[in-house]
Parts: C-alpha cells; structure tokens; sequence
C-alpha cells in the first residue's frame, strides 16, 4: 500500500507542474490532466484508508489493485518527465552563435510541438488503463471493507517464547543477570524502568521473561503484558488490572480506558509491583500505558522490550536502557547444535567450515539460528552438500520454506511498522550487496534522486533524508557501521536476514530486480530497478573479461530508473544508450566496449551519477547535456585529473564530490544550487577559491591546501558569503607552518549558521580564532592549536549547544602553552556531551565544580614525561554525568615505575568518582619506553614484549566493560 501511496505522492507533484502556464498543451489535452489530477487524488485517498489496515485483513485482490496503481502512477511520471525534458533542457550547442545553433533551435521547435503531441497520444492510453484500475476498485469495494471491524485472531508470535524450556536457552543467563542486577542494585525507592532495545528476533522477550520469573517472588503484584503493532489499549489495561488483582477484579473488561487507569493506579498506590511491558512499537503506547503506572517510592520496577531506541530512551529517563548484543560465536555454535543434534557441543568435522558460514549470516540473531537450524536438523543426509545448499539460499529472500517465512512474519512485523514514506527507503537497501558498507550520504543522495524524500516547507531534502536514515537506525532496521565527529552514524550496513526479508519484499512488489549474472531471464512485471551484483575484478585479467556477454537485448530496459553496478557486472551489462529514464546510475568500472562516451550525455532523467575505479576524462564530454543532475560523485576515481568546461552549465547541481587532485575548470560559481562541494584543492583550482562567494547555496565544503596567506584571505572573502554553510572541513598542506584565520577585512561576515568545524592535525592554528565566540549554533568543533590560553576557555565555555569538542595542543617553538588551565563556573560548556583533549606539553586541565553537567564520554591523552610528578587530582568527580573514560598514555622516553605509578593513580581517581564510569586506558609507545636501572629493571628488555602484551590485554579488557557500561545509556 505505502509504495503506491509514494508513487502517487510524487506523481500529483508533478501533473500540478505540468499544469503550469509556462507548458502550452493542445486544446483538450490541459483538461484531460486535470482529469488524472483528480482521479489519483481520489485514489490516494483511497489508498490512506486501506492502509490503515492491520495487514492480515488485506486480501490478495486490494494488494493487486495497489500494484498495478503504483505502476501506472511510475508510467504516467516518466511521460510528464520525458515530456518536460523534452520542452526544457534541449542539447546546448558547443558554439553559441554558429548556424549549427540556429539549426539546433528550429529542430527544437519543431521537436517540441511533435512533443506535445505525442503527451496527447499517451493521455490516451494512460486514461483507458485508468478506466481499468478505477473499475477494479468499484468492483471489490475496498472502502468498505477498510470500514469493517477487525474479528479475526491473530496469534502472537512472541507467545512461545515465553514457554520455552530453560534447557534450551543458549547466552541468556548473562543479559537476564545484568538486567536482575540493574533492577535490584541501590536502595533507591522511586519507580525504576529498564528498557531492553534491539532488532526483532534477539530474544528480548526470552530474557525479560527469564527476569520477570528470577523477580517476581520479591514484589506484592507482577503483571507481563505484551503491546504489539496495532495496540488495543483497553485490552493491554484489563490484562494489567486482572494480574495484579490475582483476578480479584472480575470486571474489567467492562471498565473504560479512564477507568481502567483509575482502578490500577488506586490498586498499585501501596503496593511495591513489577511489571513487563512487552514489545512497545511507538511513544503514543508507552505514554498511555505509562498512566497507570504509579510512582509510589516503594521501590517498584518496570521493564520495557522495543526495537525502537527512541522509545527505550523515553521509557528509561529514570531508570536504564540496556541493549541487548547478539549471541557470541561460541553460544551461536552451541545454539545451532542443540537445535540440529540436540547436543550442546560438536559439529561434525566435515560440517565445521559451512557451519561457521551460516553462522555468520545469522549475526548472532537467536530467531535466524533457530529458523535456519530447524531447516538443516529436518535435512534427511545431514551432509555438507545439503547444508551447503541451505547456506546459498539464505539472503536470497526468495527461498520458499515454512521456517524461514515464519522468521520473515516476525521480522516484517517492524517493516508494518514503518511509516509510509520509510518503506521504499528501505526496500532501496535490497539493491546493496550482502555486507556491503553504504555511506549515509550516498543512500540519502539516491534517495532524493528517486523522489522518495517528501519536501517539507523551510527544511532541506537532504537533512530530511538524513532524518529517515536515523529513523531506520532507530527502528533497528539498519545497523549504524561508523560514526562521525558528531557521533551521528555516516554508514550502515543491513543484517542478512533484515536483507533477506527485503529482498523477498521488493520481489512481491516488483520493486527491484537482483541480477548476480548475466543471465537474467525476462521477468513478467516491469523493471524499474536493477542491481547488478557481479564478482571481484582482478585488474590483471579484466581485459580477457571484456569478452562476457550481457543481459539479453530482450530484457526490457527502458523503465529502469536506479541502476547500479558492482564489482564486475560492469562487463556484462547493457548499453547505457538502452535506460532511457533513468534516474540513478552508480558504477563501480565503465566499460567502453558496449558504450560510447556520449551515451552517458545522453541519460537526460539522471539526477544521481556515482562513477568508480578508472573511467577515463573523455567520459565527462557530454556531463553539460545531464541539465537534471543532483548528485556528480567521482570520489574514488583515480583517472580524471580535470572536469570539463561543460560542468558549468549544470546549474541543478547540488553535490559535487571530487577526489583533491582533479582540478574544476573556471565557472563553478554559475552552479548556484550546490549545497555540497567535496574534496577542493586551491593548489589544483586556486581560481574557484574566489569563485566559492558565489555559491550562496552551499552547507558542506571540504578544502585542501591553504597553503599561504593569500590563499588563506581569498578563502575568508569568500567564506563571509556563504550564509548557509553548516559544516566546514579544513585539510591543510605540509608546507604550511600556522594557518591563521583571523586575518579578515573589516567587512567580513561571520558564517553565523556554522554547525561542525573539523581541522585536521596538518592545520595546525596559531590560536583559536576569535570569531568563533559568535558561532552560537556550533555543535561540533575539532581542532589543533599552537598555544591554548585561560581566554579560549572562556570563548568555547560560551557556546550554547557545543556536544562534541576534540581540542589539541602541539608543541612549538615561541608558543607557550599554562601548565594550569581551569575550566570554572565562567566557562560552563553547559551542552557539552563528548570531549577530548590531547596535549603534548605539560599543559593539564582541571575541572571545576558545576562545569560540563552533560558531558558523558571524555578522552584525555598525555606523556609520562610531562607529568613527571604530578598526580591525577583534575577534578575529575565534578564531571556529574560522566559515563565513560579513555585515557592514553604515551611511555616515550618513561620508567616503567612511572608508567604504573600513573596507571595506578588513574584507576584511584576513577575508582572513587560517584558515577563509577568505565575505564578504558590505554598504554602506548611501549617500545620507546626507559628502564630502572635496578636488577630487577635490568632484566626488563627480554621481558618488554610480554609486559607490553600484557598491558593490551588490560586495555582491551576495559574497553570490553567500556562497551558494557554503553548498553546502560
């Protein structure tokens, strides 16, 4: 339903812009889209209403009615914008005044006339398709039947597991212990929730029920409850009042909600309870549940299950939030042969290399080990062909079993769960090879590219598309692969079996078409998505390769519009000349065999193009005619050293991500939408440094080699007009000795909307500049300076909503940095949540008291050798939400007494902080270190590598409680 419902929302778009005075139609025909205009509007509204329904109550025929609407709504989109293309973006003419223009512009008129035309022509044919589909919907009366009650039963899928036998449990003692410990620890007596968050099928049900049976002895009155997707709140409530009364409350099922609030909160009001909330989908549920549950100080507990973090960070304010991890790979293994061999240990040797195979697939999720182990333990020849044969079949999504559907209704209850503009952003994931790494930035820029980010007034696309990217991180449905200095997550991956029931999604709904060969049959629907997913190149036989053949010419390819390539599948797939709509193209090699250069000028729809590995320069001839173009990506090229003239002309541009060394030709300035300018060398393109003012649109901009003063104030001049500019990344060049920013002109105008400021360790500063004191929506600050002062304390203290500070301190010559500095009440840093500090001179920090009252993670780095004598009395315990703490420690040129006498006095210090954070501390240069000159430390050297060894080990044991600690955000 919500495809359609996408599809259309972007097509009425578009028949709205059609309709605008600036197209001249034929006589009739402007009546005749008015006439689709308001059709789909119709059914839109239809589709809103049938959505509504819990999806068991949708039958096959609504489904198909849907389909089929969604495909019309795809075919009528590409005639408006062939037609628009068409009327608006004609090739320009390399010359602008020769005959070949004037010859050009007549064709062009004439082109344009016989464009109109043919619209008309398709009117038609659109007009009687949807004559059929409308009919369809009178004939099965879908809005009746999305007005009828809900009777059927529906069975729980998580009821069994709150019967499953405790022998069969593999890796829930340890999560069900610390959850026990968190509930019981302390002798606070307010009401305490513990929210357990993870994907569906972790076991978070099992472990809640593990704990709510280990507890409930303890309490006056125990209820568990389960919410579900589609919550009937009066239901849940009953359920509530019936348990802890014992059913003494015979009647209420009759009370209404505000009753059945009422009579629970009068029931609980001197009772010490606890209570399990179970599978919590949205805020609105908890809110209401949350109601009945009165804080009467008696010590009571609530535990709460979800796969949404948003929710267990609302449900868990006063108490904790506990992620549950996937199984190790040793309970994985122990799972899977309890399930196969009814044996806690041993695989057959021969079996030992495909079972760690699957095992890996499964991720460590109990519910995919579970399902696929019931698959392999009811094989009649348990061999490694047989199992070898399961192992192919997982991820597919297009396997056909009874265990793996059950395990996909499970998992698809979080896809039913998804709002409708969410849907097809996931099912895009399904293009993306198994374990592939998909940069935030990239899915967001196809995704706009598609037209599945719904424009909302005053916000930009691509922060909403970056809204949605951790909405499906939230939800669990992604898994977030790298974080960037904000600690907001720039790449994901998709766990197999999530990817396993995409994949079988996008089949049913004809959203994508998976190709792991070139022998893709012609499938019965039409392609509007293809991914080709080939096999590793190897550059030593690529040309041998070029003899493969491609997809069968019979393949339809004319209503692809997202094609994307990995790997070798550029060898065998068909000529661009063939996706004459197409909206995305991402390649990873290009391959002149079956192309010419100009094909790629030819793609008028393209608005995202991401190319890869070497396609050479002469490819980019023809990049002026793509008048469409959003997103040029040519980050991990490594051929092109210079971009066309052309590229000037591309005046939609928004994105232009380039590797340092490819030098812009003159005329960036005339592409006025761009938002997004990556990777600029002002050693390659020193006259785009000027031009820069001119890009009023611009939020991101990374810059290389401002190498010299004059550099550095063109860059400032233009730096002042770029209003909009959120996040600036500074590279610098290894012949420059200080970067300056402070050398404006009177006129100049402080980029006021600065949100993240990131130098690297070559763009050393001499100080802080002091225009950041007015950069009051700064977030995000990462920068090196010569020499830090009491005053740059006081600057960055100011900032209102600063989360994330890395500051570092080099030694220089002439630069003298205090040996004290004191963060006090003057320099607050009252947002701050994440900061590092890294020095190399004696230069410490000391923390007063009521500074940094959010700051949870902190990071310090020091030598031994200018510490020599101190302690680690910085004021540590006035850091009040402190959660985590890294230290390293660099030996170089230290004793080995004075390398654990700081470790010693570390661990003291953290020890007696109130908020027992954890420790992660960490030794370096080990191997640069001295050694005391007694016996003992004489003998030290043969003994360095197993010391050193030894002092990993403790390091990596403390970031392993580290990431304990984190489960209990």
């Amino acid at each position: 339903m919500e495809l359609a419902t996408a599809a259309l929302g972007s097509l009425l778009l578009k028949l709205g812009t059609l309709l605008a005075e600036e197209y001249k139609m034929q006589k009739g025909v402007r009546g005749e889209i008015k006439f689709l205009q308001a059709e789909m509007e119709s059914m839109q509204a239809a589709l809103k209403k049938v959505s509504k329904l819990p999806a068991h109550q949708i039958d096959d025929d609504v489904k198909i009615w849907a389909r089929n609407l969604k495909e019309l709504s795809y075919d009528i989109e590409d005639s408006v914008d062939t037609f628009m293309v068409h009327i608006n973006y004609a090739p320009v003419s390399a010359k602008p005044h020769s005959f070949q223009r004037f010859f050009d512009r007549t064709i062009g008129l004439l082109t344009k006339a016989n464009t109109r035309r043919l619209v008309a022509d398709d009117i038609k044919d659109i007009k009687r398709r949807l004559h059929e589909v409308a009919a369809r919907r009178e004939r099965y009366k879908f809005e009746d039947i999305a007005a009828q009650p809900d009777t059927s039963t529906v069975i729980d899928p998580r009821v069994p597991a709150l019967f499953e036998e405790a022998a069969k449990l593999v890796g829930t003692d340890g999560p069900a212990e610390k959850i026990s410990i968190l509930l019981t620890q302390g002798k606070d007596v307010k009401l305490m929730v513990v929210s357990i968050v993870g994907v569906g099928g972790l076991g978070k049900t099992t472990v809640a029920n593990l704990v709510y049976e280990r507890l409930r002895g303890q309490f006056d009155c125990q209820a568990f409850v389960s919410v579900s997707l589609k919550p009937n709140m009066k239901q849940i409530l009953s359920s509530i009042l019936r348990q802890v009364s014992k059913d003494t409350c015979t009647n209420a099922a009759e009370k209404e909600l505000d009753e059945l609030i009422r009579s629970i909160r009068e029931f609980l009001n001197d009772k010490r309870y606890f209570i399990v909330i179970d599978d919590v989908w949205n805020e609105e549920a908890w809110k209401f549940i949350k109601c009945a549950l009165i804080d009467n100080n008696l010590g009571s507990k609530v535990i709460v299950t979800t796969r949404n973090v948003v929710v267990a960070d609302l449900c868990s304010v006063d108490g904790a939030r506990y992620e549950l991890d996937p199984l190790s790979n040793a309970d994985s293994k122990r799972l899977l042969c309890k399930r196969v061999f009814n044996e806690v240990e041993g695989i057959h040797s021969e079996l030992e290399e495909v079972a760690k195979k699957i095992l890996k697939k499964c991720g460590g999720v109990p519910l995919a080990i579970i399902t696929i182990a019931s698959m392999l333990a009811s094989l009649p020849n348990k061999t490694k062909y047989e199992w070898y044969r399961v192992y192919n079949s997982m991820g597919s999504g297009l396997e056909k079993d009874n265990t793996l559907e059950s395990m996909r209704g499970i998992l698809s209850l979080s896809y039913n769960d998804l709002p409708y503009y969410l849907k097809p952003c996931l099912l895009y994931l399904s293009m993306f090879p198994e374990d592939f790494v998909i940069p935030r930035d990239v899915l967001v820029q196809m995704w706009a590219a598609e037209g599945f980010i719904i424009e909302e007034k005053g916000r930009n696309l691509y922060e909403i598309g970056e809204r949605y990217f951790g909405e499906l991180v939230n939800r669990s449905m992604i898994q977030p692969a790298d974080n960037n200095e904000d600690c907001r997550e720039i790449a994901c991956r998709v766990h197999d079996m999530i990817l396993d029931l995409i994949i079988s999604l996008s089949a049913q709904e004809n959203f994508a078409i998976i190709s792991q060969g070139p022998q893709l049959m012609s499938p019965e629907c039409t392609i509007r998505r293809l991914s080709l997913q080939g096999s590793q190149v190897d550059s030593h036989k690529q040309d041998s390769k070029e003899e493969q053949v491609i997809l069968p010419a019979k393949v339809n390819m004319s209503h692809v519009r997202s094609l994307v390539a990995f790997n070798d599948a550029f060898q065998w797939m068909p000529p661009l000349s063939t996706f004459s709509v197409l909206r995305v193209l991402y390649l990873k090699y290009f391959l002149k065999k079956n192309n010419h250069p100009k094909d790629l000028g030819s793609l008028r729809h393209l608005r995202y193009l991401a190319l890869r590995g070497e396609p050479e320069t002469e490819l980019l001839e023809e990049i002026g005619n793509l008048q469409l173009l959003k997103t040029l990506d040519l980050s991990s090229t490594y051929r092109i050293k210079e971009l066309p003239a052309s590229i000037a002309r591309l005046r939609q541009l928004e994105n232009l991500i380039i590797p340092s060394w490819v030098k812009l030709p003159d005329g960036i300035g005339n592409l006025i939408s761009l938002q997004h300018l990556g990777l600029l060398d002002a050693k390659y393109s020193p006259n785009t440094l000027a031009e820069l003012g001119n890009l009023t649109e611009l939020r991101v901009l990374t810059i290389f080699g401002l190498d010299n003063i004059i550099n550095v104030k063109t860059f400032l001049q233009s730096l002042s007009n770029l209003h909009n500019i959120r996040t600036l990344f500074l590279r610098g060049s290894e012949g420059l000795r200080s970067l300056d920013l402070d050398c404006m002109s009177d006129q100049w105008r402080v980029p006021a909307h600065l949100q993240n400021f990131n130098a690297d360790w070559v763009s050393i500063f001499s100080r802080l500049p002091r225009w950041f004191s007015t950069l009051s929506e700064l977030s995000c600050l990462s920068i090196w300076v010569r020499v830090l002062r009491q005053d740059d304390l006081q600057l960055l203290g100011a900032l209102p909503v600063l989360r994330v500070l890395k500051l570092e301190v080099a030694i220089w010559i002439g630069y003298i940095t205090e040996e004290r500095l004191v963060i006090g009440i003057d320099e607050p840093f009252r947002s701050l949540v994440e900061f590092e500090f890294k020095h190399f001179s004696r230069c410490w920090l000391v923390f007063g008291q009521g500074v940094m009252p959010r700051l949870q993670r902190l990071e310090l780095y020091f030598r031994v050798q200018e510490r020599e004598g101190g302690g680690f009395d910085i004021g540590l315990e006035n850091l009040t939400s402190l959660k985590h703490v890294t230290v390293r420690v660099d030996c170089q040129l230290a004793r080995i007494r004075e390398v654990e006498d700081v470790k010693t006095k570390i661990r003291d210090v953290i020890e007696i902080h109130p908020n027992h954070p954890t420790l992660e501390l960490s030794i370096e240069q080990t191997h640069c270190m001295k050694h005391d000159e007694n016996k003992g430390d004489r003998e030290a050297p043969e003994q360095r590598s197993s010391d050193d060894e030894s002092d990993m080990l403790a390091a990596d044991d403390e970031s392993d409680n580290g990431s304990e600690a984190s489960k209990r955000r």
